[in-house]
């Protein structure tokens, strides 16, 4: 009885022991993952142009003389590309100088004044419109009692031929047409008629007469005025001695434009003309470029990437034609109008490159990374 009373103290024991379960294993602390930090680098495509670039042409038309550049050709600074045919511009200039010294004359002897000899002629010129004035209006006795004189003599000569034609039986003669002393009495009439025109003319002046003697005088006091100049006078001189220079400036201006120069040391990139065309004004017909100095300009860089960019940011350029070549630089510049492209906005950057490479060409394309 006690044994079987111990297997079943034993029982139970084990019984409780199984249901309490198995013991709670303590957890181990687990090692903390580092951050990721991403990547603050700005990537864009862009292509290699020159720092320094130009379309050129002439400023003025023409028929093009000479050529003596080539594509590919280095040119210094003032050298001469191409060159127009002159001789109209020649003389353009020729007048313009003519025109311009003209000017000045005038304007020389207006400050000079008149010369004694001009005033004096031209006092002179009023006492005889004055005088022809007064002759008119006024005439002289001696000249009057002549023209009457005249006028009795041309009476008298109508009377005796009147006298004689009536001899003959006057206008009742069926043959007074033709005879002599009709046609003389018609000859004395109109001598007479003339005499009587004169008379009257020196007794009372016609009205154009009387006017074209004030006219006269009018302009010879105007002459004699005109000799000292007005303040007026010198300032309008003045102002055409200016337009006149001016004229000459543009005429010299134009001449020069007849020769198309480089207008900085370059290379001829592009050209396109033949001896004896004609070339049109203001139109590009060269470029050149500075290849000496380079610089990338991307093409893809977008709206979302631009706000973080600035200039002076560090930038490392690559190049598809040129493996294992690295060029470092810096922001130089960022185009303030976003432009689209293909539905994308973007925004070209400058990047000045810390050093050249002799193998950089116009417009090779370039991978930029731009940031730390």
């Amino acid at each position: 009885m006690q044994k079987i009373f111990l297997a079943l103290i034993v029982i139970l024991t084990f019984g409780l022991l199984g249901c309490g379960g198995a013991p709670t294993p303590t957890p181990k602390p687990t090692a903390a993952l580092a951050a990721i930090k991403a990547s603050s680098k700005v990537v864009a495509e862009g292509k290699v142009l020159p720092v320094k670039s130009a379309a050129i042409g002439f400023q003025v038309g023409g028929i093009l003389t000479q050529v003596p550049a080539q594509v590919g050709d280095k040119i210094e600074a003032g050298k001469v590309i191409a060159e127009l045919d002159a001789k109209q511009f020649e003389l353009q200039l020729a007048q313009a100088d003519g025109n311009l010294a003209a000017a000045k004359a005038k304007l020389d002897a207006l400050k000079k004044g008149p010369t004694a000899s001009d005033v004096s002629a031209a006092q002179q010129g009023v006492k005889s419109a004055e005088a022809a004035y007064t002759n008119l209006m006024n005439p002289d006795a001696n000249e009057l009692m002549a023209f009457k004189a005249d006028i009795e003599k041309a009476k008298a000569a109508v009377d005796r031929a009147q006298a004689a034609y009536d001899r003959i039986g006057g206008d009742n003669n069926p043959f007074a047409a033709m005879t002599l002393e009709r046609q003389a009495l018609q000859t004395a009439w109109l001598d007479y008629q003339k005499a009587l025109s004169l008379w009257n003319a020196k007794i009372t002046p016609p009205k154009n007469q009387v006017e074209a003697a004030l006219t006269a005088i009018q302009n010879a006091k105007s002459a004699l005025a005109r000799l000292t100049p007005t303040t007026e006078d010198v300032a309008g001189a003045e102002a055409s001695v200016k337009s006149a220079q001016a004229a000459r400036d543009l005429a010299a201006e134009n001449l020069k434009n007849t020769k198309l120069v480089a207008p900085f040391t370059s290379v001829i990139t592009s050209l396109d003309l033949r001896v004896g065309e004609f070339v049109a004004p203001n139109l590009p017909i060269a470029r050149i470029a500075d290849t000496a100095t380079w610089q990338v300009e991307t093409t893809d860089l977008t709206e979302i990437n631009i706000v973080n960019v600035k200039e002076g940011d560090p930038a490392m350029v690559t190049l598809d034609a040129i493996a294992g070549l690295e060029l470092s630089g810096k922001v130089l510049r960022i185009k303030g109008f976003g432009e689209n492209k293909q539905g994308d906005i973007v925004y070209a950057i400058t990047i000045a490159l810390d050093k050249q490479d002799e193998r950089l060409r116009w417009n090779m394309t370039a991978k930029v990374s731009i940031g730390k």
